[in-house]
């Protein structure tokens, strides 16, 4: 159910109620994480009861207030707008969706109609093409999987072994609970799920002038996706990066990996000190960044090479030295094997948009 708004008298009342309350408490399901002045990283808490997905981030102008990316339920980002009020009773007047993920846009509608005027929903071009025939597709996806999901959640449960047979600790039944109350919630709001497009999209650039700070909302290559935008505030130093960058190695099932490689080198010449990634923590200075950069560069020059020698995927795959990478992004193998195949069919010309 959406909260309307538009009645300055209950804006009013909905803001008291929140400023009166503590700026954190324990059962928030974001932590709110200040990078710099007016700019915050929402970051979503393993104990949350619903299902979060991305991170946000918050960036609170002299007259109104811009999110980076909605999350993957409705539910999750009424609750950060819930947590935003005891930041400002400024208004919501953009959206910018970095990628067409739904665990980063599925949130979208929450911000319609919240505030007198509604929201202006920015992307790259082929993002929010993505949306409308990947993303909203994939919900029909989800409502087939997530009651399997749940069901195996349940036997789990009622039998009090995991999918090997081994039994549960005590532990792992609460966190196996945790996730069912998260997906029978996320089912529900599947059902009724709505994607609320992008009403404004650019190729390559585009400039939010606001009273003391620039936003620049920008483009360079292909990369996680083939939209990828990130926002970068020169005064503040600061980048918010979507999923170009996240903790450890990020999901490569999209990807075009020569391309990320020179997006990434683009971001490190940016003027940068705090980076809010995707997921996982905000990180200090471009050390991520050039280690994901080295990573993709390697992987798409060797299979370049075995490619013009005429090699297959699998002789590639068993040539590739990928041990550096290993130990330097833990548990990161089936991602390292995925974005090999990706570099494989795009050395290939096999990626079709």
């Amino acid at each position: 159910m959406l909260i309307n708004l538009k009645s300055s008298v209950f804006r009013l009342a909905l803001a008291a109620v929140f400023f009166s309350a503590p700026l954190a408490a324990a059962d928030d399901p974001f932590e709110i994480v200040p990078v710099a002045d007016g700019v915050f990283a929402a970051i979503g808490r393993p104990t949350a009861p619903m299902a979060i997905g991305s991170n946000a981030a918050i960036i609170v102008n002299a007259d109104d207030v811009l999110v980076v990316d909605t999350h993957l339920t409705p539910a999750a980002a009424r609750a950060l707008l819930g947590q935003m009020a005891r930041l400002t009773d400024k208004p919501v007047r953009y959206v910018v969706n970095t990628h067409w993920h739904n665990d980063h846009t599925q949130g979208n509608r929450a911000y319609v109609n919240v505030f007198p005027g509604g929201a202006e929903y920015i992307a790259q071009h082929a993002t929010r093409e993505d949306i409308v025939h990947k993303a909203i597709p994939f919900i029909s996806d989800q409502l087939s999987s997530v009651p399997l999901a749940i069901a195996r959640l349940e036997e789990q449960l009622a039998k009090g072994v995991d999918e090997q047979g081994r039994a549960l600790s005590e532990a792992q039944k609460q966190e196996r609970g945790l996730q069912l109350s998260r997906q029978n919630a996320y089912l529900e709001e599947l059902q009724q799920m709505q994607i609320t497009l992008p009403t404004l999209t650019f190729e390559r650039s585009l400039v939010l002038h606001k009273p003391g700070r620039t936003l620049h909302i920008l483009f360079f290559f292909k990369g996680h996706t083939r939209g990828d935008a990130v926002v970068f505030l020169p005064q503040e130093r600061v980048l918010i990066t979507g999923d170009l960058v996240t903790h450890g190695m990020p999901f490569p099932r999209d990807s075009y990996p020569s391309q990320w490689a020179h997006t990434l080198r683009a971001l490190a010449q940016l003027d940068i000190d705090q980076l809010i990634p995707g997921h996982g923590p905000v990180q200090k200075g471009k050390e991520h960044v050039e280690l994901l950069a080295s990573l993709f560069e390697f992987l798409s020059e060797q299979v370049r090479a075995g490619v013009a020698q005429g090699k297959s995927l699998e002789e590639i795959m068993k040539a590739v030295d990928l041990a550096r990478f290993q130990e330097r992004l833990p548990g990161s193998s089936p991602r390292l094997l995925q974005a090999l195949e990706r570099a494989y069919n795009e050395a290939g010309g096999h990626l079709k948009d």
